[in-house]
């Protein structure tokens, strides 16, 4: 097809209404005409000229200005000039719809051009939400304002072109704090961090070097989202400091800061108490604490004012200090299984670590529940005591999914293999992490075979539930887990609801 026939195809359709956009204010005047596909389903109107020859080659990122609209309806469905922020993308790198690859490709620095694109060159058959029905011919008025060459694929560099590149990533994310842009800091910062994704095999002074520019990313991450009152991410940051260089105390610091702020007060004072005790004279760390150990007294106060009388005094009687949290060795752990089915999909294995060295009675009590030789219920002789088969009768996104209840399915029953109930045994391990393994229970020492596994911390279920392990293999499965649907008792719907089909030990 040629220009001009390409041209006289699309003349009838319905131009932007005004209604919808602001921008267009007349019928911009068609210089010509070219059609990029040759068969009229990729075709670009150009507005206005552009600079230079060169375009953009596969690999460049580009920004553009533009207008989207339908073609059949002339309905504006989206506008970077509506919003005033210019939208960029990398050519080639299947980020954009085959039109805006192929179309923004055959542009020139500061060229404008009206597009058409078949749905081919679109969102096809599927469409794209209540706004882009399924078939749909779309236009784009667009405006290329700038392109340059992207950044080298990270696989293709060598270690110390990482650590350098992170590290330039590190300065830029410096100059943007201190100038205050902290979301650009951010940004910077984690793009710094992306660099280590996809190496594993890092050793000697490869290694130290990594973990230099990564350290000192973190600290910033969580120092910025502590100024943008982004206190969660600030506490996953400076975990994962903590996690490079737990002789750091700034990133212990960072860490009990970061914990101070999400009320999780255990776990703050004893990072700070850390990071107190490597530099006494540090005035911001003892203010810090200082301001910890009372917002601590002021919650429980106001916990036990609030609650004392509905739950009964003993579980919101004031402890004495607990231990610090203990660090488990995962290598020499016993570890469990179990193959979880999520409605109709292929069932997916999570494994759990459990704390047999702090917790020995609570882990081989799951340990004998996941292999099922402990006989049968006491309280139900036909049912056998092991876990497979039973469910997780409750899910709560940002919290927990709950199970283990094999003689009633609903949350009142289970049983454990020492008997009915068995006692706390410990409450050194904290609800600090997604992926815990802790008892539920109805109250102090009551134990049985219900036990759920955190979606999210949890400070507030320390020193009332027993933590025991936690997932070392499997976190995809606790993600399909947390976004099934419930119903108002937090019951899985789905088809076939969340089922531990198999289970046992390694």
């Amino acid at each position: 097809m040629s220009s001009s026939a390409a041209a006289a195809a699309v003349e009838q359709e319905q131009k932007p209404s005004a209604a919808n956009t602001e921008e267009i204010q007349e019928e911009p005047v068609v210089l010509r005409t070219e059609d990029l596909s040759g068969d009229g389903h990729c075709v670009k109107e150009v507005t206005k000229e552009g600079l230079g020859e060169d375009c953009p080659k596969p690999g460049d990122e580009v920004e553009v200005h533009y207008t989207g609209w339908l073609k059949d309806s002339g309905e504006v469905f989206d506008s970077s000039r509506k919003r005033g922020t210019p939208f960029k993308f990398t050519i080639g790198k299947g980020q954009v719809i085959k039109g805006w690859d192929e179309g923004v490709a055959s542009m020139h620095r500061l060229e404008r051009a009206i597009f058409t694109f078949h749905p081919e060159y679109g969102y096809g058959a599927m469409g794209a939400g209540a706004e882009i029905p399924p078939n749909s011919w779309l236009k784009f008025d667009v405006e290329l304002l700038n392109f340059k060459p992207g950044k080298p694929d990270k696989w293709s560099m060598s270690k110390q072109e990482k650590v350098a590149a992170a590290a330039a990533c590190k300065e830029k994310g410096n100059a943007a704090f201190k100038a205050g842009e902290y979301e650009e800091a951010l940004e910077q910062y984690k793009e710094g961090v992306d660099y280590f994704e996809q190496t594993s095999s890092w050793s000697g002074a490869d290694k130290e070097d990594k973990d230099k520019v990564l350290l000192s990313c973190y600290l910033n991450m969580a120092n910025t989202c502590m100024k943008m009152k982004d206190w969660y991410s600030a506490v996953d940051y400076g975990k994962k400091a903590v996690e490079i260089d737990d002789k750091s105390t700034k990133a212990h610091f960072r860490y009990g800061a970061a914990l101070m702020e999400v009320a999780s007060y255990k776990d703050a004072k004893e990072q700070l108490l850390i990071a107190a005790r490597a530099e006494p004279q540090n005035r911001e760390v003892r203010t810090t604490l200082g301001d910890c150990k009372k917002r601590a007294k002021e919650a429980l106060s106001e916990e036990k004012a609030a609650f004392g009388a509905m739950f009964g005094h003993s579980i919101y009687s004031e402890k004495a200090d607990v231990e610090l949290p203990p660090v488990h060795d995962l290598s020499k752990l016993p570890k469990a299984w179990m193959d979880i089915k999520v409605g109709t999909e292929e069932p997916r294995r999570v494994t759990f670590a459990l704390y047999s060295d702090t917790v020995p009675k609570t882990a081989d009590n799951f340990l004998t529940l996941c292999r099922g030789d402990g006989g049968k219920c006491k309280s139900k002789p036909e049912v056998d005591l092991a876990y497979k088969g039973s469910t997780f009768h409750r899910v709560i996104k940002g919290f927990m999914m709950q199970g283990g209840d094999f003689t009633n399915g609903n949350g009142t029953g289970g049983e454990s293999i020492y008997g009915e109930k068995f006692e706390d045994e410990g409450f050194r391990d904290h609800h600090t992490k997604r992926g815990l393994l802790s008892m539920a229970n109805s109250g102090p020492n009551t134990n049985g075979s219900q036990f759920f596994v955190t979606f999210a911390p949890a400070p507030h279920l320390d020193g009332k539930h027993v933590v025991f392990g936690e997932v070392i293999d499997g976190m995809d499965v606790l993600d399909a887990v947390e976004n099934v649907p419930t119903d108002a008792q937090d019951k899985p719907t789905v088809d076939g609801g969340v089922v531990i089909v198999g289970c046992g030990v390694e």
